[in-house]
């Protein structure tokens, strides 16, 4: 037996949590800018001192630089005291004038620094020593300089790294030796010094596509080495674009995944599918996966600024090693980390505008009156019980003009504004990255908005040569202020919903203050001022997180290392809903007010051994296996009263209500234990193999199930290595690749194994409330997560020295053991339990190409292309043939059949089933050759399918699929001199969406306003065939029907951006290192069939998996200009 555990939030607690919090990370930020400080000022050393100690230049020394001495104190007696002054020199130089004429010898041992008294006739190795100063530039292929190139004298410690302009300078033993230049993503190169004192050399970059790193589970790999199916998106290719969400960074840019800007308000989340649809009953989103931390959901409060690249695990092979998580896919978002050599400070700010895309055209005030008229009309001839005089007189409607634009009072011009400061760099021993940023988007809706505030601190750090410890770190918080939009419709209103109904005669403000209600009353909807209820309402949610993972490596011998990783993910929410007692909405209640609160935490622990060895000129190896414990722990709470007898304090003094309503709170808590490993075999560089296994353990699950066991196998050939490849120079990459294997899904609440026994509360004698329990479920002890197994073949090709790169893939998914709610007898007392049932398969094909076009010196152009398509079946479900599913407005339909989709085997997730509209019913002779009872000229006409002279739910069919049948991007970038455009091109083909706005703005309720095309409804015999009667009720009366199922298919020119790097002259040179400006559009154009405000929408998102694609006074998309300027010192 099983209680949910009942725990009070307190305020103060809250409180105290968050002190304690920011507490500990300034005590981190201070540390680790002290140890920053220290290895910063390792390099150089400037001191004035007369008549000092050897001991008292050792501890200034060590001060600036962080080197320790180690002496013997009686021998360091004899010294003579000095007289020195040197100013910005190198450690080595300053210790040489130390101990200049001083019994002494001194030599370096990693960070330390030891001193020795000399053996008689030994004289300091330094003043001997015949030194080489060498200095010279590094510059890119294009004449760039190249700031933080690593240079190292070959088989020394030697080294240094150039400056922001790209110069150096190094002192050599002698004239001899070998310099390695080398920067990430260029050839390195050899030079020998041959007693030159000047050396430039122009770095290459290295064919990026073969040699780029990807991130995957616990590990990297090169692109080359892959043997799985991998997307990346690097920030570079958004640098110029308005990125609020870190989805926002992949749509369009990475084959076999599909976001959706489900929600478009500020603030809103998108839906993220990779290669289909896996599951019916729990969710279908990925894991996410942040510096190493996996489960860290929430994108909203991660700083796009702040990512580094984006990696997205497809296949069997890449997502096995996350095991019961990872049947959905995995996308590891990888935030900049420090940089060695010169440091860095970079601004950036833009701010821009945005507007509605395409407003619904509605009718005018004179318009809706007349057609208020015609339905009153209608009604009184067809009804005569019903007859009433007419809303309006001709001289009113006459008199009515324009009337209110709704839409326009709703909608505003908002801006949009980002301020990102950073700080990077560091030194070969210790890397940092400090990141501030400050967002601010107001809605398009008026009172709507989210603000965002983050500051980033990681931290790398080496401690000698086998030691590396540091951190990932962010703080974030946030003001999401939003508008009622999403909602059942019906009483319940909504801003942009009432905003359509409305009457246009009514106006906005009334004597003074806002107009109370709709009217005429008697004829038409009862709702209320949307501009008052905007305005006057508070919706308001405030979001603290934080995500700090620290890591430490140790190489326990030559390419064996161990790792341990532990961080925690806290999420402090909290809801202020004040809905006042002057509005419309808030009158039933008289003021209603509701405070909640709600925290999550979880916690990982990470530890893993990697082997990596190249065993020989042909075999080479990598092996990694592991220990993971991760927690969740979620708390809630919620107050709420109505009947306010003022509405000035609002949510802030809920005691206020005079009717207070029941209080709640929820505890849940559950782990994951896991045990993982992986082997890669490289044999020739020719044939790869990969092998990996993951076995977790989940609180969740039954008893008799607790484990599951996820294996996964790939090989790949790099056919280009054979020697008959040879023969044909234009290929420069050919790679086959394959992998099989298991992944599972684990994404539903806690406790659904086991019996669960929710509270039950009634009133007694009018004023007792009695409290009690009741079982809600049947226990399960076999309950277990869903199973995916995979399959995935893969072509990687290049061609002309890798301008050209291509990628295919083709897989297929079979998922299993769908945790499926299943039909019981009612003699159990229940409906349904929760089993391991049913079936879904995705099969597709996936396809990208990258291509440099022209790559002059002063222009070049590339293109990006991805195209995926899926195919969506579902296979089983637990001996059912069918369901009924899909979640709808209960205002709409009041007499109509429930669910707007159908679960069938054999069919896609996300059909849309219903009534095929075929026509309008012209004639009272047309309706009787049809033997079709119970309609009206006007009405509209269904198909009756069974012939049955009767139209009702064994008519119903499929009548459109959610899901698409391909999904596209296209990106182009030019580049000419210090211009650079950017063109980004999504889009979807071939799905449908359930326009459940037409049921209200069409046809189906006469007594909201319409969409400006009902003007030209039917209103006799051969006058319209589309649109019904002023006052047929019949779409509305009948459910889902095919006419309000629109094609949602759209092409968009998602973003245009345009940059300029700003020229430099000589005196700003030293100071800013690079400044650039831009301007970007985004949403431009958008090419598309549907009707409403946008096809990219999902208004159902949050309470049903199932209601795909479905729009009902969703947040519409926004247009929208901005201009930015990026300044680098």
């Amino acid at each position: 037996m099983n209680f949910y555990k009942q725990s009070v939030c307190k305020p103060r607690g809250f409180v105290h949590k968050f002190l304690v919090i920011m507490k500990f990370t300034t005590i981190l930020l201070v540390t680790a800018f002290l140890q920053l400080a220290q290895a910063s000022n390792a390099q150089r050393i400037t001191i004035s001192k007369k008549n000092a100690t050897l001991q008292q230049l050792f501890k200034e020394i060590r001060k600036q630089s962080g080197y320790d001495f180690f002496y013997n104190q009686e021998d360091i007696k004899k010294a003579k005291r000095i007289d020195i002054s040197v100013q910005n020199q190198t450690l080595e130089d300053v210790l040489r004038l130390c101990f200049e004429d001083q019994p002494f010898t001194f030599m370096f041992k990693d960070r330390t620094v030891v001193v020795k008294e000399s053996k008689p006739n030994e004289v300091l190795w330094s003043n001997f020593i015949q030194k080489v100063e060498l200095k010279g530039k590094v510059t890119d292929e294009k004449g760039g300089p190249m700031p933080g190139v690593s240079i190292k004298l070959k088989g020394s410690n030697v080294a240094t790294m150039t400056d922001w302009n790209g110069s150096y300078a190094l002192t050599l033993p002698d004239g001899n030796g070998t310099l390695v230049f080398s920067f990430v993503g260029y050839a390195s190169q050899e030079i020998k010094v041959d007693n030159r004192t000047w050396i430039s050399v122009v770095l290459k970059e290295e064919d990026s596509a073969l040699s780029e790193i990807v991130v995957v589970g616990y590990g990297t790999q090169k692109k080359k080495d892959l043997t799985g199916a991998v997307s990346s998106i690097s920030a570079k290719s958004v640098e110029n674009l308005p990125i609020a969400r870190a989805d926002q960074m992949i749509q369009g840019r990475a084959s076999g995944v599909q976001v959706t800007q489900t929600q478009s308000q500020p603030g809103g989340v998108s839906s993220l599918r990779i290669r289909g649809t896996n599951s019916i009953n729990t969710s279908n989103e990925p894991l996410f996966v942040v510096d190493g931390f996996p489960g860290a959901g929430n994108l909203n409060t991660i700083n796009p600024n702040d990512i580094q690249s984006i990696d997205i695990l497809k296949d069997a092979s890449s997502i096995a090693i996350y095991g019961s998580r990872g049947a959905n896919g995995v996308v590891i978002i990888t935030t900049k980390k420090g940089t060695a050599g010169q440091s860095a400070i970079n601004f950036e700010a833009y701010y821009g505008l945005q507007k509605v895309r395409k407003p619904y055209k509605m009718m005018n005030a004179t318009e809706f009156g007349t057609y208020l008229n015609d339905a009153q009309k209608l009604t009184n001839i067809e009804t005569p019980t019903l007859a009433k005089a007419l809303p309006y007189t001709d001289a009113q409607i006459a008199a009515l003009g324009e009337g209110t634009d709704w839409q326009n009072e709703l909608f505003q011009t908002a801006p949009i504004s980002n301020y990102q400061l950073n700080f990077i760099g560091g030194t070969p021993e210790t890397k940092y990255n400090l990141s501030m940023n400050y967002f601010d988007q107001q809605g398009i809706i008026i009172n709507s908005g989210y603000k965002r505030a983050s500051i980033r601190f990681n931290l790398d750090k080496k401690v000698g040569e086998k030691l590396n410890f540091g951190f990932s770190s962010q703080l974030t918080g946030s003001i999401d202020n939003r508008a009622l939009v999403n909602t059942g419709g019906g009483s319940a209103g909504g801003v942009l919903l009432d905003a359509l109904r409305i009457n246009p005669a009514v106006p906005v403000v009334t004597n003074g203050d806002y107009t109370y209600q709709n009217g005429p009353t008697g004829y038409t909807f009862a709702l209320g001022n949307p501009i008052a209820y905007a305005n006057k309402t508070t919706n308001q949610y405030k979001d603290l997180r934080g995500l700090i993972n620290f890591y430490g490596e140790y190489e326990i011998i030559k390419g064996l290392k161990f790792k341990t990783t532990a961080g925690t993910d806290f999420d402090f929410l909290t809801r202020n809903l004040y809905i006042p007692s002057d509005i419309f909405l808030g009158s039933n209640t008289l003021g209603s007010a509701r405070k909640e609160y709600a925290n999550a935490v979880s916690w990982v622990n990470e530890n893993t051994l990697t082997y990596d060895k190249q065993l020989n000129e042909n075999n080479a190896i990598n092996i990694i296996g592991g220990f993971s414990m991760q927690q969740f722990d979620t708390n809630d709470f919620f107050s709420a009263s109505t009947n306010f007898f003022t509405n000035v304090l609002g949510y802030d003094n809920i005691g206020l209500g005079a009717n207070v309503l029941t209080p709640g709170s929820t505890h849940n808590k559950n782990t994951l234990a896991s045990f993982f490993g992986r082997a890669n075999y490289r044999l020739m560089d020719k044939y790869l193999f990969t092998f990996t296994m993951r076995a977790d353990g989940s609180s969740k699950f039954g008893k008799n199930n607790k484990w599951g066991y996820f294996p996964s196998g790939a090989i790949a050939w790099r056919i280009i290595e054979e020697d008959f490849m040879k023969s044909l120079p234009f290929i420069s990459d050919l790679k086959l690749r394959g992998s099989l294997g298991v992944s599972g899904n684990q994404e539903i609440d806690p406790y659904q194994s086991i019996g669960r026994y929710p509270t039950n509360s009634a009133t007694l004698g009018g004023s007792t409330r009695v409290v009690g329990v009741s079982p809600a479920n049947i226990a399960n002890p076999n309950l277990s997560w869903e199973s995916t197994s995979s399959f995935d073949i893969g072509l990687d090709l290049a061609f002309f020295k890798n301008r050209i790169t291509m990628t295919a893939d083709y897989y297929s998914k079979h998922t299993k053991d769908l945790l499926l709610n299943v039909a019981v007898p009612r003699t159990t007392g229940y409906a349904s339990i929760l089993l391991n049932a049913g079936g879904v398969d995705n099969k597709g094909f996936e396809f990208a190409i990258n291509s440099e076009n022209i790559n002059g010196k002063s222009f070049q152009w590339t293109t990006n292309l991805n195209f995926s398509l899926n195919r969506n079946k579902v296979t089983d479900l637990a001996g059912e043939k069918e369901r009924f599913v899909g979640d709808a407005s209960s205002s709409l339909f009041p007499s109509g059949t429930g669910g707007t989709n159908v679960l069938r085997v054999g069919e896609s997730i996300g059909s849309f089933y219903g009534y095929r509209f075929v026509g309008i019913w012209q004639t009272k002779e047309e309706i009787a050759a049809s033997g079709i009872s119970g309609v009206l000229p006007g009405d509209p006409r269904y198909a009756d399918l069974n012939n049955d002279k009767v139209i009702d739910a064994k008519d119903r069919e499929i009548v459109g699929h959610a899901q698409p049948k391909f999904i596209y991007g296209v990106t182009n970038n030019f580049t000419y001199g210090r211009l650079n455009l950017n063109l980004f091109i999504q889009g979807v083909q071939g799905d449908d969406v359930l326009n459940l706005n037409k049921y209200e703005l069409e046809s189906g309720d006469f007594t909201t306003n319409k969409l400006a095309t009902v003007n030209d409804r039917w209103t006799g015999p051969n006058t319209s065939n589309t649109i019904p009667k002023a006052n047929s009720t019949l779409r509305r009366r009948t459910g889902i029907t095919s006419d309000v199922v629109e094609n949602g298919s759209f092409l968009r020119l998602k973003t245009v951006s345009l940059s300029y790097n700003l020229p430099l002259g000589k005196g700003l040179g030293k100071t800013i290192k690079s400044a650039s400006i831009y301007v970007t559009g985004t949403n431009l154009l958008t090419f598309t069939k549907y009707s409403g405000y946008d096809p990219e929408v999902n208004s159902f998102v949050n309470t049903n998996v199932l209601s795909l694609n479905t729009d009902y006074n969703a947040y519409p998309t926004t247009k929208m200009y901005t201009a930015g300027v990026r300044v680098g010192f």
